[in-house]
């Protein structure tokens, strides 16, 4: 069985721990969350003091997946959707996950593959394991909830990841095939390697724990932790609590004991262990939703746990107190995804703007639901209005967008977050309008906290150039797209601004993918989501990524290299009709005639393309005059009398056609002329050859030099065709398996004279 570390989980069921610990192994615990790595590390060792205890807990499995088909990654569009519902109270989750290679086709067996996996509580996860680019501004994902990243083989083999203390609810994996280079990528010739599909099977156990309880805050509540009883999960409501921090007060009774403990709400909040006798644990709430406190005895034979969690509104700062609450109203559209948030005034029917100060936080909050919201992307976007002329330079609009709860903004600009202080999300200057973008949005309460800044004192009248040598840290602040200082406190104050917001849901961005894609609605594992769908080599979530995207020098050499090789043809034209080999001089005109406009029409990339009928129409005819052309050439190398060979020629082209239309890049439909005209030169060769009683036959020439220089280019070109062919050589290999085709049909069509 394989282990895979994951974020902030443990990778392996409680009994591979107790195994592990015992064999001296060492217990892959990786904690990504920022702040906490203390924690994590002693976590970590209490868990090894625990599983050399053998403190392991029992899962039972509570859900299983049916399996999922995983395809290659190239664009967002190509996930595959597994859904999982945590239930409420639950001490330890673990998904588990097997892939594995069933073969459909083809020639071999099928060799394991590396398969990705994202998992993440609430929503999609945003990945972009490509590294594409995005023109759009997103919000950072260090601010928003955190994935688990799973790397894994279609082997067969088990994979896991356990989670401690999970959110409750809505849990999404997401899973591809690993990405690869396109341009280092070989194009495979169907039939010639074994065709597999790849299957995910997943899987959740939970583990309960031995007692749960629902308490009220403000009441001292006590729970046993023993042997026989060694999990617990306390409930708490915590109502809206504005911007301070709790403290969870916890006083243990014994002495040598260690406990593990996790806070949650609609996403981890903290965890630690516990040893001493008292100590308290301080965290950001979220406001007005269930909090979990889950607790494990990991040593020590029993302790008595008390613990306190006073939400009482008697130590809110000032701070807290001087907030601004601005009232949004949802809007929803039948299409999906769709919907705002609009700031409407009294019976307005028009979203209208709102006053921003620099003594007083506004707030803007606004609800995301589960699972119909989250497809989409949401858009957030702020313009100041009617700014004095002389002040456009010197206001600037700070915007900090939180999930569960609002963030104050220090007197620098900056966002005190629950774990650390950050830059803002937005920074709106008078000029224009600035926004931000947030690809699928966890549910829940979100929340904006925005506060205004000035360059000039409007009370002196203190000028930027004077504001440079008395504030310098404000000049960074001023810019819109620099780190203010968290400590920066001497920007002057501002008047009141008018501001305008912009709270949308659509799908991809904006419902647009740039100008070289198109958003589409995509369902995987029952579940809607939004995605674009790139043209001409662009990728990426907004098609703005033009790292594969070729030149127009580049697009006109693959096109004139694709196009004018099949003027080889005209050799092969020639020769025929100097031969006498009309019907084959047909074909081969046709052969060159349909592959010139299919590759004129497709690889132009919509630049320098012509197409003189649909794409799959040329396809066609391009497909079936290649066959047709080797079929006639080995009837005529089989050199049958007129009438035999017009049967041929004509049954031929029958069959041809039904197969070309049925599967025309299939191995079989290839080998089914190649393999019968062979069959029939064989025969026709063989009959003439016991009726002369000689095995000299073709004459000379054609036998020795003509027959074997044919057959060696022929299959030199096929060879390029079917093993060499990668994306970035493709217009070179396969112009030359038409210059290769075009000349061995020259060398292998006999004259008549050879043949008698």
């Amino acid at each position: 069985m394989h282990l895979r570390p994951s974020a902030g989980v443990t990778t392996m069921s409680c009994g591979l721990l107790c195994k592990l610990s015992e064999r001296g192994g060492h217990l892959p615990y990786v904690a990504r969350r920022r702040n906490m790595r203390k924690s994590a590390l002693a976590v970590l060792l209490a868990w090894t003091l625990a599983a050399q205890q053998g403190l392991c807990g029992k899962l039972e499995k509570i859900a299983q997946q049916p399996s999922n088909t995983l395809v290659d990654y190239s664009a967002y569009r190509h996930v595959s959707i597994i859904h999982f519902n945590v239930p409420e109270r639950v001490v330890v989750v673990v998904f588990k996950f097997t892939a594995k290679e069933e073969k459909t086709g083809g020639i071999g067996k099928c060799p394991p593959r590396n398969v990705s996996l994202y998992l993440k509580s609430g929503s999609l996860p945003f990945v972009r394991p490509d590294g594409s680019k995005v023109a759009a501004k997103l919000m950072e994902m260090s601010r928003r909830r955190q994935y688990h990243n799973l790397e894994m083989h279609s082997d067969g083999d088990q994979y896991m990841i356990k989670i401690e203390a999970p959110a409750p609810g809505d849990w999404y994996a997401i899973a591809f095939r690993s990405w690869t280079d396109p341009d280092k990528e070989k194009i495979k010739q169907q039939g010639l390697s074994a065709s597999c599909e790849t299957m995910l099977d997943a899987e959740m156990l939970v583990e309960t724990p031995t007692t749960t309880s629902l308490i009220d805050s403000e009441f001292e509540y006590e729970v046993q932790l023993n042997e026989t009883s060694d999990t617990a999960v306390v409930q708490y409501f915590v109502p809206d609590v504005g911007l301070e921090k709790l403290n969870l007060s916890l006083k243990l009774s014994c002495d040598d004991c260690d406990i593990a403990i996790y806070i949650t709400a609609e996403d981890n909040l903290v965890d630690d262990v516990i040893n001493s006798t008292m100590t308290s644990l301080s965290f950001r709430p979220y406001a007005g939703v269930f909090h979990y406190v889950t607790l494990r005895l990991l040593s020590g034979n029993t302790s008595n746990v008390t613990m306190r969690l006073p939400t009482s509104r008697e130590h809110r700062t000032d701070a807290v107190n001087q907030v601004t609450p601005v009232v949004l109203l949802r809007k929803s559209f039948p299409e999906f995804f769709l919907f705002d948030y609009e700031h409407l005034h009294g019976n307005d029917t028009k979203p209208q703007p709102f006053n921003v100060t620099a003594d007083t936080l506004s707030v803007l909050s606004f609800e995301i639901g589960r699972v119909y919201d989250v497809g989409g992307t949401i858009t957030l976007g702020f313009k100041l209005v009617d700014v004095e002329e002389k002040y456009k330079k010197d206001i600037i609009l700070v915007a900090c967008v939180s999930l569960g709860y609002y963030t104050n903004i220090t007197s620098g600009g900056a966002c005190i977050r629950a774990q650390e202080i950050t830059t803002a999300d937005v920074y709106v200057n008078a000029t224009e309008p600035a926004y931000v973008h947030i690809p699928f949005p966890e549910p829940g309460i979100w929340y904006i906290s925005l506060r205004v800044f000035c360059a000039e004192d409007e009370t002196t009248g203190k000028s930027n150039a004077s504001l440079s040598n008395a504030c310098p840290c404000g000049r960074a602040c001023l810019r819109g797209n620099a780190t203010c200082e968290a400590a920066c406190d001497c920007l002057p104050r501002c008047a009141v601004v008018r501001v305008e917001s912009i709270v949308s849901s659509s799908p991809c961005i904006e419902g647009r993918c740039g100008g070289h894609g198109k958003c589409m609605h995509y369902m995987s594992g029952g579940f809607v989501f939004s995605a674009c769908h790139c043209t001409g080599g662009y990728r990426g979530f907004d098609c703005a990524d033009a790292t594969y995207v070729l030149s127009s020098s580049g697009i006109l050499l693959q096109l004139l290299a694709l196009t004018f090789s099949n003027l080889a043809f005209f050799g092969s034209v020639y020769v025929a009709i100097r031969r006498e080999y009309f019907t084959e001089a047909v074909a081969y005109a046709a052969v060159m005639f349909f592959s010139t406009f299919y590759h004129a029409c497709e690889a132009g990339e919509n630049v320098y393309g012509v197409c003189i009928m649909r794409l799959n129409v040329l396809q066609f005819c391009d497909f079936f005059n290649a066959l047709l052309a080797i079929w006639v050439t080995l009837v005529a190398m089989a050199s049958f009398g007129p009438r035999l060979t017009a049967f041929c020629q004509i049954t031929g082209a029958i069959i041809l056609a039904v197969g070309a239309e049925m599967d025309r890049t299939a191995l079989w439909v290839f080998l089914l002329p190649a393999v019968t005209g062979s069959a029939l030169i064989g025969l026709s060769w063989g009959l003439k050859c016991r009726r002369k009683r000689t095995v000299r036959y073709p004459l000379r020439p054609y036998r020795t030099i003509y027959f074997p220089a044919g057959f060696i280019l022929v299959a030199l070109g096929l060879i390029c065709y079917a093993f060499l062919q990668t994306r970035r050589n493709y217009y070179l290999v396969h112009s030359l398996w038409h210059v290769c085709v075009a000349i061995g049909v020259i060398l292998l069509l006999p004259k008549r004279q050879y043949m008698k």
